[in-house]
C-alpha cells in the first residue's frame, strides 16, 4: 500500500549527470592542442583565453579541460567551433591601403590576368577592398581572380554574406561607397559586381590542401604572423611561399608580423612600400 509514493530511483545516466562536477584548473593540454592544429599561441593571454575556454565548455555540457581535450581528438564540430571563438577578427575597409594601391599600379601595366590570395581574409573586407581597388584602377574583371582563406568558418560565411556595418567603412571614399555599396538602413551590401571577383574557403593554412588552390601572382597575409611564434612563422611563411607563381610574385605582410624577415623571402622596397619576394 502507498508503493506509488515511495521515491523512484534515477536512471544511471541521469545519476552520472547529477553527480558530474566541473574540473577546469588546467588548460595547457587544449591550448597546446590548439596551438599544435593551428599554429595559434595565447602567451599573455591566458588569464582571458581561459575564461573563454570555460564559457564555451560550459555551453557545450563539457565539465572539465580533460574532457575538451578528448573532444577535439574525435569531434571536428568541436573543434571548429572553437576555432570560431579563440579566433580574432577585426578589419575593415581599405587597411593599410598604400600597399594595395601600389600593386594595382603595377597590375596596369601590363593586360595579363592576377591571381591574388588573401589569407587570411577574415570577415572579406580585405579581398573586396583589392578587388575595388583594381576595379578602379581601369583593370577589366575578367582579369582579376581573388581566392579568400580563413580558418574561421563563421568570419567566412559572414563575408559571403557581404554586409557591413558603418564602422567597416570609416576608411572608404564616399564615392566608392556609392559605386559599390547598397545601402539599407544602417547596413552596406556590398555588390555583386564585387562579390563575383572574390572566392572564400575555410581553410588552415597548415592544411595540404592550401597546395590545391594553385599558384598565385599576389599573396597578402597581414597581420596573421603576430598569434605565431618565431617556429611557426618561418613555416607559414615557407608554405604561402610554395604558392608564389614566381620570383616576381609579391607578398605582402602586416607591419608587425615579424621582425626579423624569415629566411625564403627577400625583403624590398619601392616607392616607400616594404613588400616580399622568394629566394
Amino acid at each position: 500500500m502507498f508503493g506509488w509514493f515511495k521515491s523512484k530511483k534515477l536512471p544511471v545516466e541521469d545519476e552520472q549527470a547529477v553527480q558530474k562536477i566541473e574540473n577546469f584548473l588546467d588548460p595547457q593540454a587544449v591550448l597546446d592542442k590548439f596551438t599544435a592544429i593551428t599554429g595559434i599561441h595565447f602567451k599573455k593571454k591566458e588569464s582571458i583565453t581561459t575564461s573563454k575556454l570555460i564559457h564555451f565548455c560550459r555551453n557545450h555540457h563539457l565539465y572539465s579541460f580533460d574532457e575538451l581535450y578528448s573532444r577535439l581528438q574525435s569531434d571536428s564540430a568541436i573543434l571548429e567551433a572553437l576555432i570560431n571563438v579563440l579566433t580574432v577578427n577585426e578589419t575593415y575597409f581599405f587597411r593599410e591601403s598604400r600597399q594595395i594601391y601600389f600593386f594595382v599600379e603595377k597590375v596596369s601595366r601590363n593586360k595579363e590576368k592576377v591571381r591574388i590570395l588573401c589569407a587570411p581574409g577574415s570577415t572579406g573586407e580585405e579581398p573586396y577592398s583589392i578587388a575595388m581597388a583594381l576595379l578602379e584602377g581601369g583593370i577589366p574583371a575578367q582579369r582579376i581572380e581573388i581566392i579568400s582563406v580563413d580558418i574561421n568558418s563563421d568570419v567566412v560565411a559572414l563575408a559571403r554574406e557581404g554586409r557591413y556595418n558603418a564602422r567597416s567603412l570609416h576608411k572608404t571614399a564616399s564615392s566608392v561607397q556609392e559605386k559599390y555599396f547598397i545601402k539599407e538602413d544602417k547596413i552596406f551590401t556590398i555588390s555583386d559586381d564585387v562579390k563575383r571577383l572574390v572566392s572564400f574557403y575555410t581553410l588552415n593554412i597548415f592544411d595540404d590542401h592550401l597546395f590545391e588552390m594553385g599558384k598565385f601572382d599576389i599573396i597578402f597575409s597581414r597581420n596573421m604572423l603576430i598569434y605565431f611564434d618565431e617556429s611557426t612563422v618561418i613555416r607559414a611563411v615557407e608554405r604561402l611561399g610554395r604558392l608564389a607563381r614566381s620570383k616576381d610574385s609579391y607578398l605582402f605582410f602586416g607591419h608587425a608580423d615579424f621582425v626579423k624577415t624569415p629566411p625564403t623571402l627577400l625583403e624590398r622596397y619601392e616607392e616607400g612600400i616594404k613588400f616580399y619576394t622568394i629566394r
